[in-house]
């Protein structure tokens, strides 16, 4: 915790100097989360702090230079002693391992044709490109980023981790977008490992995604189709320290469908989350939500979501109940988990505080 607010300090005190004296540079984008989690089941609690400071620097015309760093306090792990549930889908999207510093993005993308051609080299996040839907990511917990049919399988670059990467996008028009991603296949968060690039042993992890995007306005949502393949170790087999490589492949689906859409501001949206990954960790996954934006006031939110996973394990299914209100730079969110689990049946409270400037 005294490196976290060390590193706390260290950050934001330079920048806010930098951008008071030059206010033309790009400025950074800071996020402070801190998360409380309860196990009301068996009375486990853990406290998570996480902090990331994103920037982007234009070097010549239309071409950028990213720079993403995060860093991890999880109190339990740091003991070892675990996350507060033996669950399978992770219901917390941020319980990840302890990181001082994890570099989430170090490269540089390129704009091509006003806009529609983007290119990126280096090292870099899933998170960044995909699953980044915003009604999506109103939830707490993992689901709101990679399914689990993805983040199971393969050691993959998802916060903290990141590999070495090339991505590309096309965007034919102002609504439809095509994604592809090509990762060295073991992603990492040791700065030692982030910048090496060998297929030979690593394997290679792909992944790309065709989007179609309405325009907020009328009953057309949010809706993407995707697939991944991956010729690599498997996270299992780097725990055991060994290096085999296996070839796995999945399809997935997630649509936002608005459901209501009032002038005062009022929406609804009905998400779908499906996927299939044959021979895998996590053979298949679904999900379902409703989420409801300025229900008791201007932009908070409400959420109810259901999802449910078949592992080579067992199974579990996954229920949650949110509420989020943002104020400026300041958002609160409460949230209620119910994990119902070959591997027991727990009901975990949390309480996120997210600061943003």
């Amino acid at each position: 915790m005294q490196k976290f607010l060390i590193l706390l300090a260290a950050v934001i005190l330079p920048t806010s100097q930098l951008c008071a004296q030059e206010p033309q540079d790009p400025t950074p984008t800071i996020a402070y989360t801190t998360e409380g989690l309860w196990n009301t089941t068996t009375g486990i609690a853990n406290w998570v702090n996480i902090l990331n400071v994103d920037y982007e620097f234009p070097i010549w015309q239309d071409g950028a230079f990213s720079l993403d760093l995060l860093s991890v306090n999880n109190l339990r792990h740091e003991q070892g002693k675990g996350g507060v549930a033996d669950d399978l889908h992770l219901f917390s999207a941020i319980e990840d391992s302890p990181s001082t510093l994890a570099l989430m993005a170090f490269g540089i993308g390129q704009h091509f044709s006003d806009n529609r051609w983007f290119v990126y080299a280096g090292i870099r996040n899933l998170g960044k490109d995909y699953f980044t839907e915003p009604w999506n990511s109103v939830f707490t917990s993992a689901m709101n980023g990679l399914f689990p049919s993805i983040s199971t399988n393969f050691a993959v670059a998802d916060a903290p981790l990141a590999a070495m990467a090339l991505h590309t996008e096309w965007h034919p028009s102002e609504r439809w977008s095509v994604k592809l991603s090509l990762y060295d296949g073991v992603a990492s968060q040791q700065w030692n490992e982030l910048f090496r690039l060998n297929l030979r042993r690593d394997g290679i992890f792909a992944i790309g995604e065709v989007g179609y995007k309405g325009d907020g306005e009328s009953y057309l949502g949010t809706y993407n189709l995707g697939a991944t393949y991956g010729y690599a170790p498997t996270a299992q087999e780097l725990e055991r320290g060994g290096v085999r490589k296996v070839s796995r492949a999945s399809l997935w689906v997630l649509a936002e469908q608005p459901l209501m859409l009032q002038r005062g501001g009022r929406e609804l949206y009905l998400i779908v989350h499906g996927a299939w990954a044959p021979r895998s960790d996590c053979d298949l996954y679904g999900a379902g939500a409703l989420v409801c934006r300025s229900l008791l006031a201007k932009e908070d939110y409400v959420g109810f979501l259901v999802s449910r996973g078949l592992y080579r394990g067992g199974y579990e299914t996954q229920l949650e109940v949110t509420y989020s209100y943002r104020w400026r730079y300041l958002k609160l969110q409460p949230a209620l988990h119910r994990v119902h689990a070959s591997r027991g049946d727990y009901t975990i409270a949390m309480m996120k505080v997210i600061v943003e400037i």
